[in-house]
């Protein structure tokens, strides 16, 4: 009984350490894992929770940027509705803290698309998504996707 009990203690240190000891790619990451879902979910308002007011989407599906959380958020309420699945594939992501209050994340990722006729779309992508904690809290200010070029 007292060892189950010191390894609980023992656990529950560890996981307050942790916490405590997160730098901002941590704190990023713990955001940025559960975005994805909401991508995958269709679930606009998750998606878009932490992009900044005055964030810049630049997508690789649409010829002109997007600027503003509400343009980003009518940007994604018509992509859900275009296509109501939606499955991604990341692949090399990387994340760097230039201070405590800037971090850069870049990936590769496989964007899967059915329509609503089922056809599926496969876009291969790179990202560079760059969060700011501003007020205290971690937020999106420019996040830019843009298609891989196709090998001859």
């Amino acid at each position: 009984m007292k060892r189950s009990f010191a390894a609980l203690c023992a656990l529950i240190l560890v996981v307050l350490a942790a916490e405590i000891w997160a730098g901002p790619v941590e704190e990023v990451a713990q955001i940025a894992g559960p975005r994805l879902q909401a991508l995958q979910d269709g679930n606009v308002d998750a998606y878009v929770a932490a992009y900044a007011d005055n964030a810049v989407f630049h997508s690789s599906l649409v010829p002109f940027r997007m600027e503003g959380k509400e343009a980003i958020r009518a940007y994604f309420s018509e992509l859900f509705q275009l296509y109501p699945k939606r499955r991604v594939l990341q692949g090399q992501p990387i994340a760097r803290a230039y201070n405590d209050d800037l971090v850069i994340r870049n990936a590769y990722s496989v964007l899967y698309l059915t329509d609503q006729k089922g056809q599926v779309m496969t876009y291969a992508t790179r990202s560079s998504v760059t969060w700011a904690k501003l007020g205290g809290r971690w937020q999106i200010v420019d996040q830019h996707t843009s298609r891989l070029p196709v090998a001859p």
